[in-house]
């Protein structure tokens, strides 16, 4: 075979495993899902959804703009830990930014899903790895934003994965359309258990006018993300909590009783 042959085949052949692996990597399951508890407390945590603005998450009454958050999320086959607050909330959802980290954020959908399009909603197996378990519209949309999951006991998923993304899949690119908000419908008789999730309609009224994905991020490299080292004291420099409770000033110490003269001390 001529040597100009063969350099086209190895060519062809390096075209093609280029291109099969980029579509494998673009294909594959992708891991936004963020875990995050109120400041200084442990417990459940909350799930929220990692975008280009910062961790969506289900707004609760409590919550307050500032409010701080510890944050738990996926990088490669590591988490990170951060601190966050929220810098957005409306009636329905928060905008949670960390302080520190850089996000690994999801897409948001530019258009609603189609009445073709399979929906996914994003949950975690056994081993903490990224489940897409496909869902359908509950009777085709006709009564809003309702998804209907197989296999599940719903009333379950809405308790443990309030948080969770809904996704579709173009052109092998994964696009968020929802989020998952913890409340389940049900019709009389029908025996189905449908799952509300709060579409992109609701998702666009918390996100600012215009987002570039060009912006440079400012923020120092962490060292435990960049270089896999370990974080030392004072790597992570916090600002002060606007919304800590004010230290309480110290206690005069009672004043010291007189003595009268000639006055017999009190019996025990």
């Amino acid at each position: 075979m001529p040597k100009f042959a063969m350099k086209r085949l190895r060519s062809l052949f390096t075209l093609t495993l280029c291109t099969l692996l980029l579509a494998a990597c673009s294909a594959s399951t992708p891991s936004h899902m963020t875990r995050l508890w109120p400041y200084g407390r442990s417990g459940d945590p909350m799930l929220g959804l990692a975008v280009h603005d910062g961790v969506l998450v289900l707004a609760r009454p409590h919550f307050r703009v500032d409010d701080r958050f510890e944050i738990q999320f996926p990088v490669g086959n590591s988490t990170v830990t951060d601190v966050g607050y929220i810098a957005r909330l409306n009636n329905d959802l928060a905008v949670v930014r960390p302080f520190t980290a850089r996000l690994a954020p999801a897409r948001l959908s530019e258009t609603l899903p189609a009445a073709h399009e399979q929906l996914y909603l994003a949950l975690r197996d056994e081993d903490d790895e990224p489940l897409f378990e496909e869902v359908t519209p509950w009777h085709d949309g006709v009564h809003g934003d309702w998804l209907l999951l197989d296999d599940y006991d719903s009333a379950v998923v809405a308790r443990d994965w309030a948080g969770a993304g809904v996704y579709v899949k173009r052109n092998q690119r994964w696009r968020v359309v929802g989020i998952l908000a913890g409340i389940t419908a049900e019709l009389p008789q029908s025996g189905e258990l449908a799952l509300g999730y709060i579409g992109l309609l609701e998702i666009a009224r918390i996100l600012p006018d215009e987002l570039s994905y060009f912006d440079r991020d400012e923020r120092p490299l962490r060292p435990d993300i960049e270089h896999g080292l370990p974080l030392q004291p004072g790597d992570l420099n916090l600002p002060p909590d606007p919304n800590a409770p004010a230290e309480a000033p110290p206690l005069a110490p009672p004043p010291e009783a007189e003595e009268e003269e000639g006055s017999e001390s009190p019996r025990r």
